[in-house]
């Protein structure tokens, strides 16, 4: 039986797809298969799958369902698991030749959790996007998780692994909800439903935000953040400081999404009366008061404060 299942939902990746498989092909833990879901690719991405299929380097799956969904591929892809753990990468971006060995090394060392996060990289061309401040190693108790996500994207797809009996248990990725950040929505659902995680501070994942397409689609962001749905889904059997972060996560995540709206001209009057008032951190006041600035100013605002 393989270690480790990793998903890869591919839609259109012709451009980067072999390269992203080969950072699976050059890993020095090899005790792992690869599940590609096609998503009625038209690019060429499916021919050079099934080469790769012929070749006995993954497992090929279409779905039935014509047109790009990656949260549908990536639970479909789940399904077809032959392995206890989930990893999950995206056919557009990097890995580094340990992420699985890392993976292997901590489950082995902590056998009772069922959620290991290795450290990513944002990166736009050649630019690393600054991050926060370093978590530490080791085990992080649900508190600490949520205090860490409060302040940053700690956790990202590539960089996750998760046992399937949990990722079945929670009804994987929301499927037909959201456009943009389900995943996240998803992260932070886990960290919410269990006691423990492990983070390993190692950065062993690239996320190319040059290369994704559902990022850089503003159209995708119509709705208010996934994550405040949250509130209202798992509260419950949180303590009060662990409620505490989880709102603050949400504000966070409200506030990020609500200023990518505001420099594309887009309403952020129903942003701003979804945020949880008593969570909102001292700084956030201050993002705050700047979206309620007329578009035009507060962008010749923020490019002199992005200037220096």
């Amino acid at each position: 039986m393989y270690k480790f299942s990793v998903i890869v939902p591919v839609h259109n990746k012709a451009s980067t797809l072999l390269d992203s498989l080969s950072c699976l092909y050059n890993q020095t833990f090899k005790n792992f298969e690869i599940i590609v879901v096609d998503d009625a690719s038209t690019d060429g991405s499916l021919q050079i799958l099934l080469q790769e299929e012929r070749k006995g380097k993954l497992r090929l799956f279409q779905r039935d369902k014509p047109g790009p969904g990656g949260y549908a591929a990536r639970n479909y892809g789940a399904q077809q698991a032959t392995s206890d753990w989930l990893v999950f990468f995206d056919a557009d971006d990097l890995l580094v030749y340990d992420h699985l060995s890392r993976f292997a090394k901590a489950i082995s060392e902590n056998p009772s959790i069922n959620l290991f996060v290795n450290a990513f990289r944002k990166m736009e061309g050649n630019i690393v996007i600054p991050r926060s401040e370093p978590l530490k190693n080791g085990v992080m108790s649900r508190q600490e998780a949520l205090a860490a996500f409060s302040r940053s994207d700690f956790i990202h797809m590539n960089g996750a692994c998760i046992h399937r009996n949990t990722f079945m248990a929670l009804g994987g990725f929301p499927v037909g909800r959201y456009r943009r950040a389900g995943d996240v929505y998803f992260w932070l659902k886990v960290i919410c439903s269990l006691k423990m995680l492990h983070y390993d501070p190692t950065v062993t994942s690239m996320w190319l935000l040059h290369n994704s397409g559902v990022v850089s689609d503003k159209n995708n962001m119509i709705q208010i953040h996934p994550c405040l749905d949250l509130k209202s889904e798992c509260e419950i059997g949180l303590t009060w400081l662990e409620k505490h972060y989880l709102n603050a996560s949400i504000n966070r995540k409200i506030l990020s999404w609500a200023v990518e709206k505001k420099i594309v001209g887009r309403s952020v009057k129903k942003d701003i009366c979804s945020l949880i008032l008593f969570s909102i951190r001292p700084r956030q006041w201050m993002t705050l008061a700047t979206l309620t600035i007329p578009q035009p100013y507060y962008c010749k605002l923020r490019d002199r404060v992005l200037s220096g």
